[in-house]
């Protein structure tokens, strides 16, 4: 027979077929019983929706003559909820996933069972995030069968969502994709399910994966109902108070944006489509009502994407579902991401912390940042105001035949600091900002660069003597100055958090990261300075 491609949830505290619909779906739906010769016990979910023109029709038919009449688009869904051995599974098709009580799936139950099944030597794909004050969701494709170092995973921030690879013959199965669902292809028939199921879930509880991808492990669950209680009242307190400095939004699977139109969140869906999940514009809004704001509100509301390709937007996940936030109880770290709570060993915050601990400020002091001035305005301020400075910031410089142009430094100092400012606001800026320090570094090894670099150093300086930055910036031919420049990093914050925690702890991780790549560049010398913004 031919292949057929399954989507297989595994779900929780589901006693009954109609327990893992989402309430507020179950009266849209149609419902059929399993016929007893299938041998399968559970029920049939489905809907079909009302043909719509598309987008495009809507947006092409005013210039096309008598408009464009009769193109329509609809899509099935459907979901099939099974019990096998009492454990409940959904196999979804089409749309039907938005049927599913988002509460009810295991999660990363398909990525264990695939990190189990497939060969190490032969993984195809790798969707991971890296968490810094955001989140960067990274697919990453090979044009054939690879080993994990060809994916270019950090094995100290890199969290593993999803893996797609070749299983051993032996297994019996062949290309699998796990996330929280599996995916795969069968062969065999519908009634050969319960068997199917019954293999996976061996597969699930097995701790195979931890001989080659134990790292994805670093972060562990927390699994105590009334530690997560307590983080989550935390959150709720925060968003109350529209305290957003360590929690923002983000998708919680890698969606192509090319094809994402809007967001919608309740209960604001009416009033406000949003073109990026921003927590702060939805708390701000009236519609929202936030002061009544409750934990079991943050799980139901849910976050829909209207898709330029669908007629109307899918509930994909619950706004608590899109919410990454870190925090503190007891002195341990927690972070909240795709739903779940995590605890950061303390054996890797202590690594981090001792690194980032161990970074010395600036020798020439910065002064304050005003109220409401950014990076420009504050970078023109201080070379203006003191003559240690020369202004590079917008500088651009591009290697040989590169298309793309990059900033060397926002500010070059006469004792050599290499000085790169971002104020902290919001969440994107701290790692770009470390990137930053990197490009210096690697503009220094690159001599076509290093003229550049000179070239906007001398127009900087107007009247006074370029030479006392030029020395630092050595002409084409001579050897780059590593021993002489310290890549700084300025943060302009009106954090009042001691020693390293007024940076958040992804933060740090990143720059940890960062000092070690530019160490192994050969540039020992790295600066931190905190810039406080003056009150008056």
């Amino acid at each position: 027979m031919a292949t057929q491609r399954l989507t297989v949830f595994m779900l929780d505290d589901v006693a009954e077929a109609d327990d893992a619909i989402e309430e507020d779906t179950r009266g849209s739906l149609a419902v059929s019983e399993l016929t007893a010769s299938s041998g399968l016990s559970g029920r049939f979910y489905s809907r079909r929706n009302t043909a719509h023109a598309p987008t495009w029709a809507k947006y092409l038919s005013p210039a096309v003559e008598g408009g464009i009449q009769g193109v329509t688009s609809a899509s099935a869904s459907g979901l099939l909820v099974l019990f096998v051995d009492n454990q409940a599974y959904a196999l979804t098709f089409g749309y039907g996933r938005s049927f599913l009580d988002q509460s009810k799936i295991s999660r990363r139950f398909g990525l264990k069972v695939a990190l189990n099944l497939i060969d190490e030597k032969q993984i195809r794909s790798l969707d991971t995030k890296l968490f810094d004050e955001m989140v960067v969701s990274r697919n990453t494709q090979t044009s054939r069968t690879a080993e994990l170092p060809s994916f270019g995973v950090d094995i100290m921030r890199d969290i593993v969502r999803a893996v797609t690879g070749i299983a051993p013959i032996s297994s019996g199965y062949k290309s699998v994709s796990g996330a929280d669902a599996l995916v795969l292809g069968v062969a065999s028939p519908v009634e050969d399910l319960p068997e199917l199921l019954r293999d996976l879930h061996s597969h699930y509880e097995s701790d195979k994966y931890k001989g080659s991808f134990g790292w994805v492990d670093h972060l562990a669950e927390v699994k105590d109902p009334v530690l997560k209680s307590t983080l989550d009242d935390q959150i709720v307190e925060q968003l109350r108070a529209r305290e957003t400095k360590s929690t923002h939004l983000a998708m919680p699977e890698n969606l192509d944006w090319e094809d994402i139109e809007h967001f919608l969140i309740a209960p604001t869906r009416r009033q406000q489509q949003f073109t990026e999940l921003d927590l702060d514009a939805y708390l701000s809004h009236s519609a929202a009502r936030i002061d009544e704001l409750t934990i079991d509100q943050v799980k139901r509301r849910k976050v829909a994407v209207k898709f330029n390709s669908s007629a109307s937007a899918v509930d994909r996940w619950s706004l608590y579902q899109c919410i990454v936030s870190e925090q503190k109880i007891d002195n341990k770290l927690y972070a909240l991401v795709e739903g779940r709570w995590f605890e950061v060993a303390n054996s890797l915050v202590s690594q981090v912390d001792q690194v980032v601990q161990a970074i010395p400020p600036m020798p020439l002091a910065l002064p304050p940042a005003k109220v409401g001035e950014w990076e420009g305005n504050y970078n023109a301020r201080v070379a203006k105001t003191d003559e240690s400075f020369a202004l590079l910031d917008r500088q651009l410089v591009a290697p040989a035949g590169a298309n793309s142009k990059v900033e060397f430094c926002d500010l070059i100092a006469t004792d050599g600091s290499l000085v790169h400012v971002k104020r902290k606001s919001r969440s994107s800026t701290l790692s770009h900002l470390f990137a930053q320090g990197h490009v210096s570094a690697e503009a220094l090894v690159d001599e076509e660069m290093r003229e550049q670099v000179r070239a906007a150093i001398v127009q900087s300086a107007g009247e006074k003597d370029p030479a006392q930055w030029l020395s630092f910036v050595p002409p084409r031919g001579d050897a780059p100055a590593r021993d002489s420049v310290t890549v700084t990093y300025a943060i302009i914050t009106d954090s009042t958090a001691n020693g390293v925690e007024w940076l958040p702890f992804f933060s740090r991780l990143a720059l940890m990261q960062t000092v070690r790549d530019l160490n192994r560049l050969g540039f020992m010398n790295v600066a931190l300075t905190r810039v406080p913004i003056e009150k008056t």
